[in-house]
């Protein structure tokens, strides 16, 4: 005789109220991810740490209250939901041809979401001591950004790395500014000034380095003068800001870098996600990305020599004074 096979005896009704719920959910999830992406922004902020492990509760709570709205109102309501969805379709698609809310500015928020959420943003807490800048007249000079090989060089620079990848930011520029730290970065070596003596070469004299060996050479000054020569060639704005840093040794001596608009605190998240997941996600790893947020609200990333990425970490906490080129 032959054994008779085992039958499935979970009832019919059973089984389509689990898939049921399935499919619910996995609907009521899809729907809920890009409104609550839009909307996060705009909920309170409530923040606690557990350990060393920071609890973002109203990412949960926001979450949690849509989801399920999403799913009593497709379980009570599937034909409006549909209608309602198909609305939100049409007029995102208005929206977005209009150019009032594009897709790309939905992609930019989803970056922002991501980078909110990794906490990788870290805003410095600066002493602002607003001195006077000493010799701002010689280190203006020293920025030629008008001269014709130098403004040509920028150009060059600004286009070598991340070509490939500028669609991935919905402005060029930052793009380009990323490139040019890459390649100043990359190039430079560390040489003293002569003893004694404060030396800022021009930025078109040291573009004439690279024809020796490839390399620019000078100290922070030099640095700071290329890298922003560089950056206001290509149309960006760069501030200079002196401090003194404390070495190893317990000396203490005076050190210039440069720092480079990025736009409003509606810019931020989005910029570091590009550095962290795009533009220098090896260089960055593990690392927050450091800023100055000035009295009119626009964030200024460090460009310093200090660290391979932008907004790498400061060598101090003090504005002694700064000016903007």
């Amino acid at each position: 005789m032959q054994k008779e096979e085992k039958q499935d005896r979970t009832p019919v009704g059973d089984r389509n109220f689990g898939y049921g719920i399935l499919v619910l959910g996995t609907v009521s999830a899809i729907i809920t991810m890009p409104i609550f992406i839009f909307l996060y922004k705009y909920f309170p902020k409530i923040e606690f740490f557990i350990g060393d492990n920071l609890i973002k509760l109203d990412y949960i709570l926001l979450f949690l209250a849509l989801f399920f709205l999403f799913y009593y109102l497709l379980k009570k309501f599937r034909l409006f939901v549909i209608i309602s969805l198909i609305a939100g379709l049409v007029v995102m698609t208005i929206t977005n041809f209009a150019n009032i809310y594009t897709f790309l500015d939905l992609r930019d928020d989803y970056y922002a979401f991501l980078s909110d959420l990794s906490g990788d943003s870290f805003e410095e807490d600066f002493v602002v001591e607003g001195g006077r800048f000493k010799k701002e007249k010689e280190l203006r000079a020293a920025i030629d950004y008008s001269n014709p090989s130098l403004r040509n060089y920028a150009a060059s620079i600004a286009v070598k790395h991340f070509d490939e990848q500028r669609h991935f930011s919905s402005n060029r520029k930052w793009v380009q500014f990323f490139s040019v730290f890459k390649e100043v970065y990359g190039q430079w070596k560390y040489v003293y000034d002569p003893a004694n003596e404060d030396y800022y070469s021009k930025a078109s004299e040291t573009l004439t380095q690279l024809s020796y060996d490839g390399f620019f050479k000078g100290d922070c000054d030099d640095y700071s003068i290329m890298m922003a020569a560089c950056i206001k060639a290509i149309g960006g704005e760069v501030r200079l800001v002196r401090t003194t840093v404390t070495r190893n040794d317990g000396q203490r001596i005076g050190h210039l870098y440069p720092e480079v608009k990025f736009g409003s605190t509606d810019d931020l998240e989005t910029v570091v996600y590009l550095i962290k997941n795009i533009y220098f996600t090896d260089e960055s790893k593990g690392k927050p990305i450091h800023y100055f947020q000035d009295s009119k609200g626009f964030i200024w990333l460090n460009f310093d020599y200090n660290d391979n990425y932008p907004g790498g970490k400061y060598q101090s906490d003090v504005r002694e004074s700064e000016i903007v080129i």
